[in-house]
């Protein structure tokens, strides 16, 4: 397959996956997935079209598209057509008239929806729909190796490996932005502070105080928390989810040294669900997406 056809497909799969997240939201607001399951419909018929070197005059309508690629399919359809037919009807309805589905349509439409992606990507692309990737849509080469990294050692049994791997290819993710930001001149706009401007072990035989140590360890670790903050915030990454990678990975810590060397460290005992790794695979392929949606060069 072409690569720019797995990067599409992927793509695809993500805008499903945002049909999924939004699924599960409570009343009304679960109602706006029937638009993401239908885009990432239309968007793979559309590439279908193209697989099969289908040009046509005009933009076809929802449904025409599995007729034209029909006619040129041998031996086979494309399944699922009746139920997609349904979900056609509920984006107009939802989109046109402000239909919004009851909790048990919605829960009908993610599963045929899969469905769909699941009979038809075999047919069209000789690829499960499973077996595609997020991560193929991220085009910073460091943290993209380093999450396909993740899954093989999740799949091998490494849990401590993955985990280590996820850290490394989300701080490898912020380094690389950050770093083709930076002005020689000026430094990084996402400069907020040193990590690290005091500790009690600086202050030596300064003060025999217990108490002011403690006072400045702990001013120290609030002032670096809120750092960490501000540098995920002024990314444009969604916090929550961040806080919920970090407690996932929080039996790893990672360190990385001016000079590139990595040290890693457990802390208690590791474990890592499947569950857990795809959403932090998730979390990093969003994250990524975010800083590609709005690249920009300095004007210093």
């Amino acid at each position: 397959m072409e690569p720019t056809d797995l990067r599409r497909l992927a793509f695809i799969k993500y805008l499903f996956s945002i049909g999924l997240y939004q699924s599960h939201q409570p009343e009304p607001l679960y109602g706006v997935s029937i638009l993401s399951f239908h885009d990432s419909v239309e968007l793979f018929l559309q590439l279908s079209l193209e697989k099969l070197n289908i040009s046509s005059r005009t933009d076809p309508k929802f449904m025409e598209y599995f007729e034209i690629i029909d006619k040129e399919l041998k031996n086979t359809t494309l399944f699922q057509q009746e139920s997609m037919k349904r979900l056609n009807k509920a984006r107009v309805g939802l989109k046109h008239h402000g239909n919004i589905p009851s909790k048990l349509d919605i829960e009908s439409f993610r599963a045929i929806t899969l469905a769909f992606f699941r009979d038809n990507c075999p047919i069209m692309f000789q690829i499960e729909f499973d077996d595609i990737s997020l991560i193929d849509i991220i085009k910073y080469e460091r943290p993209r190796e380093l999450l396909k990294q993740a899954n093989r050692n999740f799949e091998e049994g490494s849990v401590y490996e993955a985990i280590k791997n996820l850290i490394l290819s989300f701080e490898y993710l912020i380094q690389d932005y950050e770093d083709s930001k930076i002005d020689r001149f000026h430094g990084s706009p996402f400069f907020f502070g040193k990590s690290k401007p005091l500790s009690s072990f600086h202050l030596g035989s300064l003060s025999q105080s217990v108490e002011f140590k403690d006072f400045v360890d702990k001013m120290t670790e609030s002032i670096k928390a809120i750092q960490d903050a501000i540098k995920i915030l002024s990314f444009g990454l969604d916090y929550r989810k961040y806080v919920k990678y970090k407690s996932i990975v929080s039996s790893v810590e990672v360190l990385i040294s001016d000079g590139g060397q990595v040290a890693s460290y457990k802390h208690g005992e590791v474990k890592l669900s499947k569950e857990d790794l795809e959403f932090c695979i998730n979390f990093i392929v969003e994250s990524a997406l975010k800083l590609q949606e709005f690249d920009f060069e300095l004007k210093i």
